[in-house]
């Protein structure tokens, strides 16, 4: 048993060299393989650890850091099926394994000497469980940088973050790209360009599908239309109901309540850039048009478009700055009630999101003495069972703006 372990032991010492920072290398072939190992159970091939039982090995691979995930596929076919597979991915969870992954696209600094240099985009990774922050590279001949403003969204069924549509960072024009993140397998590819062009869009992501809703079109109009992006089926758009109202700029989350709720919130008018209201409208998936009723309002009053909205534990939060910052929506009684205050030296929320499965909240966003100690952004989590906000140490490279944030447990 001693050379078993200490085999295990060389194999996660060769691996561990590995960064999480994703590329797009592998060929067409492997991600074909890799796809067919999950269909058939596994794909295995022979014995994954030599001189253990298959079940005892996976209980060993499941326990390696996601870092070396990718290098492991290139071990051999069999570790490639395995790490592809959801019996894998039930391991992990099932040996508390999981690590929570928030993605976020925010400003990068400007290559060259920063001099009416175009400003850019990057996506990064920051893992809440090991503490590390990475850059997430694609493709750069094939992809480019990250479009300008792009959104960014986890489709709910705990391995694909789609990027979907921002501006060219050279013409300054929206596009219509969607780029989609296998994330346990670190692969890339081009997923089926948006129905339209938009901007400044609502996206949020459940149940295998990445939702748009909002934002305006090319002559500032604000829109009422949605769509819903279906990864995990037909890797198809397809058109859902107008909402009732247009809404420039809205909020979009998704609800894993049975049946699924979208919830489109806050946004603006045309005539009225900027004037974010506090309404909100339901849509339930598969149905055939959004609601809204007493009490669909965002909290806050005339500072809706200052607090940021979240899935976390099967509801809705609404996180703010200072005394009772945080609230959570209570569907029975159709009322928001009071969570906990809003993190300590936050000034302003920039983005919230559910990690751990909605079991907690991923906040970043402006700090108060920000002229004081040169930083201007800080991030913070806390569990929604309870407890004290506990900081997440940001580093410089990645204290731009963030634009959208998705997360997901690997």
């Amino acid at each position: 048993m001693g050379a078993v372990k200490q085999e295990v032991e060389d194999v996660y010492a060769a691996t561990a060299v590995a960064r999480y920072c994703y590329g797009s290398k592998e060929s067409n072939q492997e991600r074909a393989m890799a796809m067919e190992a999950e269909e058939d159970g596994g794909g295995l091939e022979g014995e994954l650890i030599p001189g253990l039982p298959d079940d005892v090995a996976m209980e060993c691979l499941a326990r390696v850091p996601s870092r070396s995930h990718r290098r492991m596929r290139s071990v051999c076919r069999g570790w490639r099926g395995t790490v592809g597979s959801a019996e894998f991915r039930r391991r992990r969870r099932a040996a508390g394994a999981s690590e929570d992954i928030v993605f976020l696209v925010q400003t990068a600094p400007a290559r060259g000497d920063g001099k009416g240099s175009t400003p850019e985009c990057a996506l990064a990774a920051a893992n809440l469980t090991t503490g590390e922050w990475r850059r997430v590279e694609g493709h750069a001949d094939a992809w480019g940088p990250v479009p300008l403003f792009a959104q960014c969204a986890a489709a709910g069924d705990r391995r694909h973050v789609a990027i979907v549509g921002g501006w060219d960072p050279d013409t300054f024009r929206p596009t219509s790209d969607v780029r989609l993140l296998d994330v346990p397998a670190g692969t890339w590819r081009r997923g089926p360009e948006m129905p339209d062009t938009r901007s400044f869009f609502g996206c949020a992501g459940g149940g295998g599908n990445v939702y748009i809703a909002g934002g305006h079109d090319e002559c500032k109009n604000a829109l009422r239309s949605a769509f819903a992006y279906s990864v995990a089926a037909d890797d198809a758009w397809r058109a859902l109901p107008d909402m009732s109202e247009e809404r420039d700029e809205p909020q979009l989350v998704v609800v894993a309540t049975p049946g699924r709720v979208l919830l489109a919130a806050s946004g603006y008018l045309t005539e009225a850039q900027g004037a974010f209201r506090n309404t909100a409208e339901r849509y339930h998936a598969g149905g055939d048009a959004w609601t809204s009723g007493e009490g669909d309002v965002i909290p806050g009053g005339d500072t809706a478009g200052k607090m940021c909205l979240a899935s976390v534990r099967g509801t809705v939060w609404a996180v703010g700055a200072g005394k009772d910052g945080v609230r959570e929506w209570d569907g029975d009684a159709r009322a928001w009630r009071d969570v906990a205050d809003g993190p300590p030296g936050m000034k302003a929320c920039v983005k919230a999101v559910g990690v751990g499965n909605g079991g907690a909240v991923f906040v970043f966003g402006t700090v108060a003495d920000a002229a004081a100690d040169g930083v201007k952004y800080s991030a913070w989590v806390m569990e929604a069972s309870g407890g004290a906000w506990k900081g997440v140490p940001v580093p410089s490279e990645f204290g731009g703006f963030v634009y959208s944030a998705a997360a997901v447990s690997i």
